[in-house]
């Protein structure tokens, strides 16, 4: 378990007025980034997973993610979600759907 992060099921934490608007901040800060291409929510066991696509590695891109993450953590005291950044390297999008996946920012 990630320390601050809530683990609790993924449709009940969607209903959280509180999780809905920390899910929307992090998507419109993270989405102002120029290298951002997709931002997915992945529901699942576990919970919520956030994960922002970038065509290349960038390291900046990784910080500008984990400021967002502390940015939630700061306001609710928790981070209703998990978020991973994840270098797409040349495969297509849809290598990184499935029927748990949607699409929450989309360039």
């Amino acid at each position: 378990m990630i320390v601050g992060v809530t683990t609790m099921p993924a449709p009940t934490m969607l209903r959280r007025k509180s999780v809905k608007e920390a899910v929307q901040r992090f998507v419109e800060r993270v989405s102002q980034l120029p290298q951002v291409e997709a931002v997915l929510l992945v529901c699942g066991d576990e919970g919520l997973e956030m994960r922002v696509i970038v065509p290349e590695p960038d390291l900046s891109v990784v910080d500008a993610v984990g400021e967002a993450e502390g940015e939630m953590i700061d306001r609710l005291g928790e981070l209703p979600f998990v978020s991973d950044v994840i270098f797409r390297q040349g495969k297509p999008l849809d290598e990184f759907v499935s029927p748990q996946t949607r699409f929450l920012f989309r360039r």
